[in-house]
């Protein structure tokens, strides 16, 4: 029991010092190299990662540091993340027998989706809670091009994921059971 906690406080840390070091390329190195439109959002593909490959209840504490963290670095509300990742998480959680990352193509497009239901529930909150819609398509289409390019990169920060979280992909049972 011991060796099993100490192990998931190590691989969290790890992933958000992973997730410190995206954000710092993010928020700093991109916007200095002449791009600062559009903001590539890593912590979607960590909360995707974690709700699929974990089988623990703390997957929502896991969400809720993450979007704590990432809220350091942008503006984005932290409570309307955690909100929405958690959705996805019990999304994903429900579906993660038939979701497929064999292929970085499959785990590509599986991203995609994601992201497009994570933006899509942000964007209806938003303008649920500014009680008007006019806004809708702008905000939620300004996301895409962030979105492609994360989706893009996502089979490598899998990998990179898979590696710090030690997760079995070949065996019979999915994630790591806390």
């Amino acid at each position: 029991m011991q060796s099993k906690l100490s192990k998931t406080i190590l691989s969290f840390a790890l992933t958000l010092g992973l997730l410190i070091f995206f954000e710092i390329i993010t928020s700093a190195f991109l916007p200095a190299l002449g791009w600062s439109d559009n903001r590539i959002a890593f912590p979607v593909v960590i909360i995707l990662f974690l709700a699929i490959k974990l089988n623990s209840p703390m997957v929502a504490w896991f969400i809720l540091a993450l979007q704590l963290v990432h809220s350091v670095f942008s503006i984005e509300g932290w409570a309307l993340g955690t909100m929405a990742g958690i959705t996805a998480g019990i999304v994903a959680g429900y579906i993660k027998e038939v979701l497929d990352f064999s292929t970085p193509l499959l785990t590509m497009i599986t991203v995609q989706i994601f992201q497009v239901f994570w933006f899509l529930f942000i964007t209806i909150v938003i303008s649920l809670k500014v009680g008007s819609f006019d806004h809708f398509a702008s905000h939620f289409f300004s996301a895409l091009p962030g979105t492609i390019i994360l989706s893009v990169m996502s089979p490598g920060v899998f990998f990179l994921l898979d590696k710090i979280w030690s997760a079995d992909q070949a065996g019979t049972q999915r994630g790591v059971s806390l």
